[in-house]
C-alpha cells in the first residue's frame, strides 16, 4: 500500500502530470488504520494529512484519531474501482458494508467493478494434473463417479459414489462464513450426505474443524491445511460447493468450481436432490445453479451475485430460499 500511495503522491500532485492513477479496492475490510502520530513517519507534506485523517470508535490500534491508507487511496486517486459490479453497490449501502468508508465513496463515486479472473487452464478438468480421472462434457458422468470415490478414499470417508458430497474450500474466518458451516454440520447427522471442509485461518476454527472427524467419522472430514491438490480433487469429486460468505468482493472458489463442471450435465439423478439442507446453515443462502449442474450453495453478497446464475429448478430470475 505504501508504494501505491507514493505513486499517488508523485504522479497525482505535480501540476504538469499527464499520468492518471487508478485505485482498486479488493476487500474494503483491510484498510490500513494506524495511529495518527505515525503520519510523521511517512515524510509526506502536511497537505496530505486531511486525506489520511480518520476517526472511528475502535480502540485498536489506538483510541481516537487515526490515519487510514485506504481512505487516502480513494481520495487521492483519479479513478476508484473494485472487483465486481455488485460490490460497487454494496460499498455505499452504509457503514456495515462500506466498513466506515461508505461516506468517502459517496463523495467520490465508485462506478466500476471488474470481475476477478481465473486460470482456465489450471482448472480445466480435461487436463487437470491433480485429477485422477480427466473428463469433458462427453465423459463427465462416469469420471465424476470415479473421482468422487477417489476423493472419499483420500480423506478416509466411506467410499460410495451414490452419497452426495458437499465441499467447502477457503479461509477459516467470519467473512467466509466457515463458522456458520462448522456450527451447522451436526444438523446433517442422519442425512445421506458427506461433508469435506478444507482451509486454514483462525486457530479456534481450525481446532473445531479438526474435531469433525472425531465427532462424525462417517459423514465429515476437516482438513486444516493449505492443500492445492486436495482442493482440485474436492471440486472434481463433489456434488455441491458451499460458499456461505457474509461478504464477498468477488471470490474465486465459485468460479473454479463451476469451471470444473458448469455446463457439464451431471448430478441429474443424484440422491443429493433429496437432501434436507439445514435452514441453520443457509440462514441467508440460496441455491443459484440449475440442478443438472454442480450446485454452488451461496450467500448473495458482492461478486457472488455477478458470477453465479440466479434461480432454482431452472427458474431464471430471483433469489429463492430453496431445499434441494
Amino acid at each position: 500500500m505504501g508504494r501505491k500511495m507514493w505513486m499517488v503522491h508523485e504522479l497525482g500532485h505535480h501540476s504538469s502530470r499527464t499520468q492518471q492513477v487508478a485505485f482498486c479496492i479488493h476487500n474494503i475490510a483491510y484498510q490500513g488504520r494506524f495511529a495518527r502520530a505515525d503520519f510523521d513517519l511517512l515524510n509526506l507534506p502536511d497537505s496530505f494529512l486531511p486525506s489520511f485523517d480518520f476517526i472511528d470508535g475502535h480502540v485498536k490500534p489506538v483510541l481516537g484519531r487515526k490515519i487510514n491508507w485506504m481512505k487516502t487511496g480513494i481520495v487521492e486517486s483519479d479513478l476508484v474501482l473494485t472487483v465486481s459490479p455488485h460490490y460497487v453497490k454494496e460499498l455505499t449501502y452504509g457503514p456495515d458494508k462500506g466498513v466506515e468508508l461508505d461516506g468517502v465513496l459517496r463523495t467520490k463515486p465508485l462506478e466500476i467493478g471488474i470481475v476477478n479472473g481465473m486460470d482456465v487452464y489450471e482448472w480445466d478438468p480435461s487436463t487437470d494434473k491433480y485429477t485422477s480421472v480427466k473428463y469433458d462434457a462427453t465423459t463427465v458422468t462416469e469420471a465424476k463417479a470415479l473421482n468422487k470415490e477417489r476423493l472419499q478414499a483420500e480423506v478416509g470417508l466411506p467410499v460410495d459414489s451414490s452419497i452426495p458430497v458437499i465441499v467447502f474450500v477457503g479461509r477459516l474466518e467470519e467473512q467466509k462464513g466457515s463458522d456458520i458451516l462448522i456450527a451447522a454440520i451436526p444438523e446433517f447427522v442422519g442425512e445421506n450426505v458427506q461433508i469435506i471442509v478444507l482451509g486454514t485461518g483462525k486457530k479456534k476454527m481450525e481446532e473445531e474443524l479438526m474435531q469433525l472427524e472425531v465427532k462424525y467419522p462417517n459423514i465429515a472430514r476437516g482438513i486444516a491445511k493449505f492443500n492445492v491438490p486436495l482442493a482440485h480433487m474436492m471440486f472434481a469429486g463433489s456434488d455441491f460447493i458451499i460458499v456461505p460468505s457474509r461478504f464477498e468482493p468477488c471470490g474465486l472458489i465459485q468460479l473454479q468450481g463451476m469451471r470444473v463442471s458448469s455446463s457439464l450435465c451431471y448430478s441429474s439423478d443424484l440422491s443429493a436432490r433429496k437432501i434436507n439442507i439445514s435452514s441453520h446453515l443457509f440462514l441467508s443462502c440460496y441455491i443459484l445453479i440449475p440442478v443438472k449442474q454442480k450446485i454452488p450453495i451461496c450467500s448473495s453478497p458482492g461478486g457472488l451475485v455477478d458470477t453465479v446464475e440466479e434461480g432454482c429448478h431452472r427458474i431464471p430470475h430471483g433469489f429463492f430460499q430453496c431445499r434441494v
